[in-house]
């Protein structure tokens, strides 16, 4: 069987959940004998190690050149992805990494991964909604296989699109176990002197971050603790603002990008990790403190109770008062604490990207 992969993702980030996801299918992909995967990488600054998987079976192909993440990048993988002649080759199954197929890509099967439909439930705050929305109902009418990283993620794409039940598939992710680090330990307790509350990742609006916020100050819970910020860059004006009108300033430390041992020394030391999020089509974040035995507080919606079932502390995210009350709650109730840690343990040991793999492996030769 051949696989193909193409370099949307790589070419519109360098790390994030959606890179993380093909790398490690493609990790697992390297390791079956019958399978030949080749990724068109193309100018990429991704962090993820693919010219590591190289061999024989697992073809990276990487440009020279350096390009920031984006339109750019973008554009000049697509030139050079469409010229090269291994594409009207005799692929098996083309799995696209983002919203659009290669014109010129040839295959028996093309199979598609749905992640969510943020873009759909909150258009207002993506200024190419329309445009995404377009080239994913081409898309899906198109793939002859559309896997689903949740139920709930599926339940949005019948929602939305016109899509055939039968040829969807729920899949989960993976999770990766993290590293510890001496120096970002270190690193950590210099810079926070308290303990700490944490939030990871994108702070776009629908994340809710700006509820934290206002949660942290109503509560009295910045008057003892600070508030860890990892990922998503310095605050925005409208952050900062906020943040000054609620005499947070100072109780806030950001980190505007992160490393995996920076993020697994904060999990492990947090009071609390706190996800907000209005809608996730899967939320690694939850999954990745749960595994490091970090209590969890995240909002009751979308695919986070299906993901982090009974562990984590809940709340309403429509209701302010609801994320107050959960988290005193889950700053306070040392019982319920324990518990929601050993839980948070077990039901993030259940989530493997080997599974993840052969479930999509599965998949692929059932499309042959």
């Amino acid at each position: 069987m051949r696989i193909l992969y193409d370099h949307q993702v790589f070419s519109l980030q360098n790390v994030g959940g959606a890179s993380r996801y093909h790398y490690e299918l493609m990790r697992y992909l390297a390791t079956v004998s019958d399978v030949n995967t080749e990724l068109q990488l193309g100018i990429s600054g991704t962090v993820f190690p693919f010219q590591q998987l190289a061999s024989e079976r697992s073809r990276v192909i990487r440009s020279r050149g350096s390009l920031p993440p984006g339109i750019w990048r973008y554009l000049a993988n697509e030139i050079l992805g469409n010229s090269r002649s291994t594409l009207v080759g005799a692929l098996d199954v083309y799995h696209p990494t983002l919203y659009r197929c290669m014109p010129l890509v040839r295959a028996r099967r093309v199979v598609v991964t749905h992640h969510d439909c943020v873009q759909e439930r909150f258009p207002q705050l993506f200024p190419d909604a329309r445009r995404i929305v377009r080239a994913k109902r081409r898309l899906y009418a198109r793939a002859d296989a559309i896997i689903c990283v949740s139920a709930s993620s599926r339940k949005d794409l019948l929602e939305f699109y016109n899509v055939d039940v039968a040829k969807t598939r729920v899949i989960h992710h993976g999770l990766n176990r993290m590293s510890r680090s001496a120096g970002a330990a270190d690193r950590l307790r210099v810079q926070l002197p308290r303990e700490y509350l944490l939030f990871v990742g994108s702070r776009a609006h629908y994340k809710n971050f700006n509820s934290l916020l206002q949660a942290f100050h109503a509560t009295g819970l910045h008057e003892s603790l600070q508030l860890l910020v990892l990922g998503g860059g310095t605050l925005t004006d409208e952050e900062s603002v906020l943040a000054h009108k609620l005499n947070l300033r100072n109780r806030i430390v950001v980190f505007p990008v992160v490393t995996d041992a920076l993020l697994a020394e904060a999990y492990a030391a947090a009071t609390l990790f706190v996800y907000p999020s209005l809608c996730e089509g899967f939320g690694f974040p939850p999954l990745e403190a749960m595994a490091s035995g970090c209590p969890t507080l995240v909002s009751h919606t979308s695919s986070l109770p299906e993901i982090c079932r009974d562990a984590p502390f809940y709340f309403n995210p429509d209701d302010q008062s609801s994320l107050e009350t959960a988290l005193l709650r889950a700053v306070n109730d040392e019982k319920a604490r324990k518990q929601a840690v050993e839980r948070g343990i077990q039901v993030a040991a259940e989530y493997s990207w080997n599974k993840c793999g052969q479930s999509t492996l599965t998949l692929y030769r059932e499309c042959q």
